[in-house]
């Protein structure tokens, strides 16, 4: 079942939005002309990531400034190697709109 997230149009380099997919809160993003779908907790210590800073192709924690890679979701810097990634959700585009497709039960 396609879940519709937000229009095409809305979208643009630095656009940020809090959805609820499956219960749980996660953040749609654009950066660098790419669209992104992951969790909004930060793996550090579970901060909401919506309204971190996005530079290039980085996401950045408001909460403790931890700089995470919307390639890899992996953590830069010193904590690099202790910290889970980031969790990613895939989209799927119908039309003039962005979402996920959940499977029927």
């Amino acid at each position: 079942m396609f879940i519709p997230l937000a229009k095409l149009t809305d979208l643009y380099d630095g656009f940020q939005q809090a959805v609820m997919v499956a219960g749980k809160s996660h953040l749609l993003l654009q950066a660098d002309g790419q669209v992104y779908l992951v969790e909004n907790r930060c793996p550090h210590m579970d901060a909401p990531l919506l309204h971190g800073a996005i530079v290039g192709s980085t996401l950045r924690c408001k909460a403790h400034g931890i700089a995470f890679s919307l390639i890899t979701g992996g953590a830069e810097g010193p904590l690099a190697g202790s910290l889970d990634c980031l969790v990613f959700v895939d989209l799927v585009y119908e039309g003039d709109r962005l979402g996920v497709d959940i499977p029927s039960r």
